[in-house]
Formats: structure tokens, sequence, C-alpha cells
């Protein structure tokens, strides 16, 4: 299972398994055989590995609880095309207007529900 999730996170950043071994600084065949589950990181690698992808701990050991999910892709998308310099007033406008979607979107399901 901890294959599987690192290599579809691998892909998903769109890195090969040489660029990320080299940020582990680890080699890229000790890294394939976490990708094969052929060997097991140990928990600094795996504290790493979460860190690089922008997961927890939890989701690449495969525990369900929701709250350690990691952000979907688009979620990500909408992140990093917020600017740094975007103000607390900005930041409050774009948050209630992700609230406002979300609500109407479960308006919308318990009509239809």
């Amino acid at each position: 299972m901890l294959g599987a999730r690192l290599k579809a996170l691998r892909l998903r950043s769109n890195q090969t398994q040489q660029q990320i071994a080299a940020q582990l600084g680890i080699s890229r065949g000790a890294y394939s055989h976490f990708e094969n589950d052929r060997n097991e990181p140990d928990g600094t690698t795996i504290v790493k590995l979460a860190e690089l992808f922008h997961v927890s701990t939890d989701f690449l050991l495969g525990r369900p609880d929701q709250q350690f999910q990691p952000q979907s892709v688009k979620a990500q998308t909408v992140a990093a095309h917020i600017d740094e310099d975007v103000t607390d007033e900005q930041m409050d406008d774009i948050v209630s207007y992700i609230e406002f979607i979300k609500q109407r979107h479960s308006k919308r399901n318990d009509v239809h529900g």
C-alpha cells in the first residue's frame, strides 16, 4: 500500500524516482524499493516523504482518519494561485466564496439527494 501511494504521489508531482531520491538523500534504487514494497522507509524518511508530498504520515501509512487525507489536486491548484501578497481582507473574501460554493452545492444535493 505504501509503495502504491508513493508512486501515485510522485507521478502527481511530475517527478522522477531520481529526483525524489535526491531530495531524500538516498539512491534511486533505495527509493525504487520503497515504491515496489521491497523495503519500508524508516520513520525519519516517512516524515520527509510526507513533507515532500504535502500529505500526512497517517495518509502514507494508510490510516483512514479523514482529517489526514492529502489535499486534492484542485485545492492545491487554488492555493498555488493565491499570491503571497494577498491581503487578509482578500483572503477572507476567498474563504467566504469557497464556503458559499460549498453551501450551494450542499443545498443542491439535499434537494436532489
